[in-house]
């Protein structure tokens, strides 16, 4: 699966972050082959279940800002058996453990907002070994990525605060391998 994921990258290295379940529709639309979902309810996920088994796209589910699932490893079986959603994200480093163990695409996020968080964050990667790491907010990418090339971090996402075709093109030439997104005009 995980290969999967970076091919997809490679062939479309902008994510849709979607916020709002009426930007799914849009989304899906689009040539975009990895969906961040970072918002709603279980009730939502029953909703759009049928979007996620029929498409040939990549769903990440937010498990830190989705309700109505418990953070713990019964939680990820249960999405992975019942909405077949094909990974987790989270700040949590037990979270992206669960997720490995049933074989979901596991994605860390790390929040980045001094020299001491790129040390935590490493930490915490070398701990949880996910599949990749999220950076927020991603424009820093550009300005931090060698002291990141040090730290040997799995494949790099960049998403928070990227407004423009440039701030993507920017980043994704300093090594990130995808930009997620919020803003439907970058998709």
């Amino acid at each position: 699966m995980v290969m999967k994921f970076l091919e997809s990258l490679r062939e479309s290295p902008v994510i849709a972050a979607v916020r709002e379940m009426g930007d799914l529709d849009y989304a899906l639309k689009k040539k975009i082959r990895v969906i961040f979902l970072l918002a709603g309810d279980i009730f939502n996920l029953i909703d759009i279940e049928k979007s996620i088994r029929a498409e040939d796209h990549l769903f990440l589910l937010h498990l830190d800002l989705v309700r109505g699932i418990a953070r713990d490893q019964v939680g990820i079986t249960y999405l992975k058996k019942c909405f077949g959603i094909d990974g987790i994200i989270s700040t949590h480093s037990n979270i992206i453990q669960y997720a490995k163990k049933q074989n979901l695409i596991a994605l860390q996020r790390l929040f980045i907002v001094d020299s001491e968080s790129v040390n935590t964050g490493a930490r915490l990667v070398q701990s949880s070994k996910p599949d990749s790491v999220e950076i927020l907010p991603g424009i820093i990418l550009p300005t931090i990525q060698p002291e990141l090339n040090k730290l040997h971090l799995p494949p790099i996402v960049a998403g928070g605060l990227i407004k423009t075709r440039d701030d993507v093109d920017r980043i994704l030439a300093s090594g990130a391998v995808a930009v997620s997104t919020s803003r439907r005009e970058l998709w």
